[in-house]
């Protein structure tokens, strides 16, 4: 009697050829549930401080509800089929790519999807940075957004006070510091919310074999490396590394 081997458990890299190729543009929840919604005002302050414009963006888009928008693909690798969610597919029928999934039930689900030739990446919605990159932007973004804020409320405190008296300069202290300890609340608050994906980016990047994932900031990268022609939605919402 033969037995019909189990794929293997847990995340995989699958290399091949694509094909039977579908690719469908449709909303779905990623980030937030019903109960978030009364926060999300708040959120996408956070987010802008804390440098994550792609989701301060997706995060006041979605005020009023908690569906976005991104690309759900369909397709064979090599006779293997794989389905899942990225947030903009830039691949096609005949691509060579890696694929990063799970099996489930009767298809490989993918987090993320690699085409070799021109090292173009696209991931599952909100994921782009590992876990060290996520935290250094989130503090560094924290630090210098409170700072540019500061300078522009002590500059409208000379401009409308005749004389900065000693007083004033207290006053200014004990708002720094509590300005810092506010928006560093929200940004802690916030890079926790995004850090089920940073794990998931960073589960991806280890699974693909690239070198220490989690330094990894495709933002960045991709930005380094944009190259004339290549859409807005490049950099954003798919990436190279």
């Amino acid at each position: 009697m033969t037995t019909t081997p189990q794929p293997e458990a847990g995340l995989v890299k699958l290399t091949g050829t694509i094909t039977h190729y579908r690719c469908a543009r449709a909303e779905a929840s990623f980030v937030f549930t019903d109960s978030d919604r009364t926060a999300l005002g708040v959120v996408a302050i956070a987010a802008g401080i804390a440098g994550l414009s792609g989701q301060a963006i997706a995060t006041a888009a979605n005020a009023t509800a908690t569906e976005e928008e991104a690309d759900y693909v369909e397709f064979e690798l090599d006779g293997k089929p794989v389905k899942g969610w990225v947030w903009r597919s830039p691949f096609k029928e005949g691509d060579q790519v890696e694929v990063v999934a799970e099996w489930r039930d009767d298809h490989y689900e993918t987090a993320g999807i690699a085409r070799p030739v021109d090292r173009i990446v696209a991931l599952y919605p909100h994921c782009s940075r590992g876990k060290a990159r996520h935290i250094k932007n989130a503090v560094k973004w924290w630090f210098f957004g409170v700072l540019i804020w500061l300078v522009f409320i002590a500059f409208l405190v000379f401009l409308t006070a005749e004389d900065f008296l000693p007083t004033m300069a207290t006053g200014f202290h004990y708002a720094a510091l509590g300005s810092y300890a506010f928006f560093g609340l929200m940004t802690i608050s916030l890079a926790r919310k995004w850090m089920p994906f940073v794990r998931l980016a960073q589960k991806v990047f280890a699974t693909l074999g690239w070198p220490n994932p989690g330094e990894i900031d495709l933002v960045k990268t991709s930005k380094a490396q944009r190259k004339p022609g290549d859409p807005g939605e490049y950099g954003t919402f798919y990436f190279r590394y």
